[in-house]
């Protein structure tokens, strides 16, 4: 029994697995305390806002923002400037 103890897969293999598949069942449940107490823990902020009498402004949602950036952009009326790279000489024409 004592040569078991000595071989070179008890000594590596054996540890390397334990650590390998008990920390996923430790993950598990580390992961598992997260999401119920998330829930938990959350509430709704407009409603204790209504309750105070604070009128909040609903958000925007990300199309809207884009639609409104869209119209503030001429995207048809563009010019393509290329700049120079740092390895080529800058010669002025103008």
């Amino acid at each position: 029994m004592t040569q078991m103890y000595k071989t070179k897969i008890f000594k590596q293999f054996v540890p390397f697995m334990l650590l390998v598949i008990g920390g996923s069942f430790l993950v598990r449940e580390f992961t598992k305390i997260r999401y119920k107490y998330r829930r938990v823990t959350t509430y709704d902020l407009t409603k204790d806002t209504e309750a105070a009498g604070i009128k909040m402004k609903k958000p925007a949602t990300l199309e809207e923002e884009y639609e409104n950036t869209m119209k503030k952009i001429d995207i048809d009326n563009w010019e393509n400037i290329r700049i120079s790279r740092p390895w080529e000489e800058t010669t002025d024409t103008k």
